[in-house]
């Protein structure tokens, strides 16, 4: 009994330590479970198409690069990349500024810029970073993950009515009283988002802290070619085209589907530059893009590549993201993320609920039995 009662007040003064942000924190993420969809509606004209032929990578690039000479161009998404919705989506990097422009694949005109600003740029960044950029807000939301998952194991602990009782966790009793409703009621949706809470608070914590984590087993979390191979050597004929390079990626995953190029970073004169990395999807990939492959910029040759389906060791990185954000499982599971993302408002009402309920009866209580003292 007094392992309950410890672990009660444990759940009860951390889910009131950190649950405006635990809350806060799942209402942007039930957000962001549709922002291709949502930014769709908020800006249709960034997602037109026009239909006909459709202009190449590398003129798409050569826009880019025309209309934003300073820029660099760190991503690109296909148009089969769902954040992308059909038009060549890049990611750029202008000063301090991150930048997503919008090319229409049928003209290579830029439909649109959204900056650091924009609405969904803003969410994404409160999700992950509370909008502390410039103080560590990463690590501070990785350890409001660790605690949120606390929070959910001990709800799970003092939730758990035993086998042969399962189904009374699940049960609303016909009660006048307030706070037995309220009571019922954070115990049943308690009871059916646990395993949804559990997985993305690890998850979400994971993404600050997991190479520190499996360090502490002697594992990586991430696995990857050796760096030092993943580099292009120059030739005097210069860099191929990207729709080169993208052709030849193709070759190196047949029945991949290309989702995502990550250009090199610059580098200094006389440092080796890197590969081009392409992310490309096949049908057992439930991330959209965990089959990676690189090709040096000059020659294009294939200096490393992974592959789920092929390579061992990598279950943690390939399900990692899409645990996390519902994308493994299409429209249903994505509407079952953003239902579940909306539990820890409700669970946080009704827990505030039951503490101020019975804060109120233990006051009146005091008060009487003071009274009664007193005559």
């Amino acid at each position: 009994m007094k392992t309950r009662r410890i672990i009660a007040k444990a759940h009860l003064w951390l889910s009131m330590l950190v649950g405006v942000f635990i809350v806060l924190i799942g209402l942007t993420g039930s957000l962001l479970v549709f922002e291709p969809e949502l930014n769709s509606i908020l800006h249709p004209n960034l997602y037109k198409v026009t239909e006909g032929k459709k202009v190449t990578y590398q003129q798409a690039v050569q826009v880019i690069s025309e209309s934003h000479p300073k820029g660099q161009i760190e991503r690109i998404y296909t148009p089969s990349e769902p954040n992308a919705r059909g038009v060549y989506l890049f990611r750029l990097k202008e000063g301090e500024e991150q930048q997503s422009i919008y090319v229409n694949p049928g003209t290579g005109y830029i439909n649109g810029t959204l900056g650091d600003k924009a609405l969904f740029n803003q969410i994404k960044e409160f999700h992950e970073q509370l909008l502390l950029k410039d103080f560590n807000g990463e690590k501070i939301i990785g350890t409001i993950g660790f605690i949120f998952f606390f929070i959910t194991l001990s709800g799970l602990y003092l939730w758990w009515p035993g086998i042969k009782k399962l189904a009374r966790g699940f049960i609303m009793r016909r009660n006048a009283n307030p706070y037995v409703r309220q009571f019922d009621l954070h115990k049943v949706i308690g009871g059916f988002s646990i395993p949804f809470l559990l997985v993305v608070s690890l998850t979400g914590a994971l993404f600050v802290y997991d190479e520190m984590i499996f360090s502490w087993f002697g594992a990586k979390a991430k696995v990857m070619p050796p760096e030092e191979q993943l580099i292009s050597k120059t030739i005097p004929t210069g860099k191929l085209p990207l729709d080169e390079l993208l052709n030849r990626a193709e070759k190196a995953i047949p029945q991949g589907k290309l989702m995502q190029v990550r250009m090199p970073e610059k580098v200094e004169r006389g440092t080796p530059e890197g590969a081009v990395e392409f992310r490309l999807s096949r049908s057992y990939d439930p991330g959209k893009g965990n089959v990676k492959v690189w090709l040096d910029q000059y020659s294009g040759k294939v200096v490393g590549k992974l592959d789920p389906h092929v390579n061992s060791g990598l279950i943690y990185q390939t399900w990692h993201l899409p645990l996390h954000t519902g994308s493994f499982g299409g429209l249903i599971t994505k509407i079952l993320y953003t239902i579940g993302g909306l539990t820890p408002s409700i669970l946080m009402f009704t827990g505030v609920y039951m503490w101020s309920y019975k804060k109120k009866n233990k006051k009146k209580r005091k008060q009487k039995n003071d009274l009664i003292a007193a005559a």
